[in-house]
């Protein structure tokens, strides 16, 4: 953050460097591609500069393909040097010794518009983040569910989140700090991988809070595993996220386009399965019902027992910005990205953004017209 500050360049995460960096440090533009944040990914799409510290970025082809920039790699393993890209300077080094270093020789760089539009474009993405959050009623839905989730989560917890709509979720709306950890599928199609992290993390660290955050589809698959919680004593919080669809996969056929197919799931009384099993089972329908549902969850895992709470939430897709491009020939747009090649739409950027409930949010450009950044 110190060398952030004081060469004026954003950070953009990997999703598994969630929390290595606050969520709540001005220049932290959080993780790019699908599972990102808007102001990394429009960032990404403009910049003639990339420091890859220590970071093996499995979607980096996607993303370092979309324009020319010069690549740095600080890596401690020299046979992924140009794994992702090619190399215009390669520095063999353990990453917090090169930061180290950075900050001994280089020198303070004055406050400039790039910078100061990156932290503007985050702090509004981040308010467009809380307003969904702060939603009091209606149908059970996945921003409310992440602020209880934030509210009760301890300083030093443990997340295991499962793959699908939840990776997508977790990266935007959990608010984490770096003595919190996540753990999830590297490449993001491990479905069945949130039990088992969050048993790992309980068995690894017993005095962590433990969680398991795993939609219906990917917790079908191992919920039999309650039971070894419940044989061990393991008090995980898992959470389970329930619309009868595989949204992940869903997202991907919309966006290709192709007709919907083998994504609709058969719903289940989850909290009744966890009960069978041992586990207490809590039902949420409403968002009205999340806190009283985590304020009970909370005291189960506290007495040293595990608890599933089923949320029945609707099918609703969170914001695609891969879909948005920074300016072409002083036009904004939106566009599809089709098996890696990015098609622009006629649509336009206020069509798109009323469609995802985002009409506050602006694009790109309009940070960098008010910071004079050309």
């Amino acid at each position: 953050m110190e060398l952030s500050e004081k060469l004026q360049i954003p950070i953009i995460i990997t999703g598994l460097a969630k929390g290595v960096v606050p969520d709540d440090f001005p220049a932290n533009l959080g993780s790019a591609y699908r599972a990102s944040s808007k102001t990394a990914y429009e960032f990404m799409g403009v910049t003639d500069l990339v420091i890859s510290i220590g970071a093996n970025y499995p979607f980096a082809r996607v993303e370092y393909d979309t324009h020319a920039f010069k690549y740095i790699q600080v890596e401690a393993d020299t046979a992924k040097f140009g794994r992702h890209h090619t190399l215009d300077y390669g520095v063999w080094s353990d990453a917090k010794a090169f930061i180290q270093k950075m900050l001994d020789r280089s020198q303070t760089v004055t406050p400039n518009g790039y910078y100061k539009a990156a932290q503007e474009a985050t702090k509004d993405w981040h308010a467009y983040l809380d307003h969904l959050m702060n939603r009091t009623d209606g149908p059970a839905q996945f921003e409310p569910l992440y602020k209880q989730i934030n509210r009760v989560a301890e300083d030093d917890a443990i997340f295991s989140v499962d793959v699908g709509d939840n990776t997508i979720n977790s990266f935007r709306f959990l608010k984490m700090n770096p003595k919190q950890k996540l753990v999830t599928s590297g490449l993001f199609a491990t479905m069945g991988c949130g039990i088992p992290g969050a048993m790992a993390a309980k068995l690894s660290f017993p005095e962590r809070q433990a969680w398991n955050i795993a939609g219906d589809g990917a917790f079908a698959m191992v919920m039999q595993d309650m039971l070894t919680e419940k044989k061990y004593n393991l008090p995980i919080i898992n959470i389970v996220t329930s619309n009868t669809v595989l949204s992940f996969i869903r997202s991907e056929q919309e966006d290709v386009p192709q007709p919907l197919y083998g994504i609709d799931l058969e719903d289940a009384d989850y909290a009744k399965i966890a009960e069978a099993m041992g586990v207490k089972g809590i039902t949420v329908k409403t968002v009205a019902e999340l806190p009283a549902a985590f304020d009970e969850a909370i005291a189960t895992v506290k007495a040293g027992q595990p608890v599933l709470i089923d949320v029945k939430m609707t099918p609703r897709r969170s914001i695609p910005v891969e879909d948005l491009v920074v300016r072409e020939n002083g036009q904004d747009h939106v566009t599809e990205d089709v098996n890696g090649v990015t098609h622009k739409t006629t649509g336009s950027i206020e069509d798109f953004l009323k469609k995802y409930d985002a009409v506050g949010l602006k694009p790109l450009s309009y940070y960098f017209e008010k910071n004079n950044v050309h």
